[in-house]
């Protein structure tokens, strides 16, 4: 008993000194007791609440929020440079990964009439290691090593918890479209998203197609701890779905219709998950303005409905690109031509992808999910 009141009392001063006003640099040993925390820590839902309220008051001074995404950007760097890699590592990575999302997600939902200021850049005080950040901002750098991890690391009883808290990350981390217009338009702040883009198209690739052999494969390794009772709400529910508004809620929406689709749950919820980044990556777009034309001499808004059509233009996107094209791996030897397709295509054996889509109809929810993937392949033939 007083062990873990102990532990608790530990884990309450590590939270609090993190959502507190005085700032600790990226070398202090503070990041290292908050990240080796212990699972058995637990923390009651209105803690949970005051703290992410106080990250949301000093986050602009202290750049926290940046500093905990740079460390899970390291250890995610660490988890894939290594065959041999320590248990502790993947431990550090998941703290660090479940952190972020807790406060990240208050921080959207929280945003007033849309405005949203995550500070992720760092002082310039900062001493920032060049061979790792070098001239890359904090959210490119992450999002590179989360899809990075994703796409390379296979899952496993070690991994299994990084790659499901990793998906749920990115769908928190890319939610911010979801307080932007119905359109795209040229002030939308979507940081991640925009990162998740601008990544280099065989990354782009092997995600999608990694994503897919998720959801084909629908992994369900056991694992041999608890989620995170360190924000406990006293029902064992996932705080993660539980801070801010109930009305904000609306972030995790689509998936909570994965999860409670059947009496059962979700019996993998690294399949469902995957099949959920991979609709937000899909459907994404850009508004850009032509290159030469000047907002500010055409007397024109920023916002894309008061531009001339013909003056803007949506980005592309890897990602629907890399789905257009994806081939099934058990015939795609050759072409009608004789020419084999470019490496960077999604090769998938899409037999068992058939079967599993055929066996998800079941459900409306994923029919429509199903419906809207189906509608890029088509469009991509």
């Amino acid at each position: 008993m007083g062990l873990a009141t102990s532990t608790a009392d530990t884990a309450e001063h590590l939270v609090g000194t993190f959502v507190g006003d005085e700032s600790f640099p990226l070398s202090s040993d503070f990041w290292q007791k908050l990240l080796e925390l212990s699972f058995e820590a637990e923390l009651p839902s209105e803690r949970v609440h005051e703290a992410c309220q106080l990250l949301a008051k000093n986050n602009g001074n202290t750049r926290h929020l940046a500093k905990i995404l740079f460390h899970l950007a390291c250890y995610l760097q660490e988890s894939m440079s290594n065959s041999g890699v320590p248990p502790l590592v993947y431990e550090k990575a998941v703290n660090a990964v479940y952190i972020t999302s807790v406060f990240l997600k208050y921080l959207i939902e929280s945003a007033q009439d849309g405005d949203i200021e995550l500070y992720l850049s760092l002082h310039d005080s900062e001493s920032i290691p060049k061979n790792i950040l070098g001239d890359q901002t904090i959210e490119n750098l992450v999002m590179r090593n989360v899809l990075n991890f994703i796409a390379s690391i296979d899952v496993s009883p070690n991994t299994h918890l990084l790659h499901l808290e990793l998906l749920n990350f990115m769908i928190i981390a890319m939610s911010t479209q979801l307080l932007c217009g119905p359109s795209p338009g040229l002030n939308d702040v979507n940081p991640f998203l925009d990162a998740a883009m601008d990544q280099d198209g065989h990354l782009a690739t092997s995600v999608v197609c990694k994503l897919l052999l998720n959801y084909i494969t629908r992994p369900c390794v056991p694992f041999n701890r608890a989620s995170y009772s360190i924000f406990y709400d006293g029902s064992r529910n996932n705080m993660l779905k539980r801070v801010g508004s109930a009305a904000a809620n609306i972030v995790l929406l689509p998936f909570s219709y994965l999860i409670s689709s059947s009496s059962e749950g979700s019996r993998s919820p690294i399949a469902d998950s995957s099949l959920h980044v991979l609709l937000v990556l899909i459907h994404y777009h850009k508004c850009l303005v032509s290159e030469g034309y000047s907002v500010i001499e055409n007397h024109a808004s920023a916002s894309s409905d008061s531009l001339p059509k013909e003056n803007t233009y949506f980005s592309d996107n890897p990602y629907c690109r890399a789905l257009e094209c994806a081939t099934d791996c058990e015939l795609d030897r050759v072409d009608i031509e004789g020419n084999a397709h470019s490496d960077r295509h999604v090769k998938l054996p899409f037999a068992p992808l058939f079967d599993t889509l055929g066996i998800a109809s079941k459900n409306s929810w994923t029919s429509f999910r199903v419906g809207l993937l189906y509608t890029y392949k088509v469009m991509g033939a």
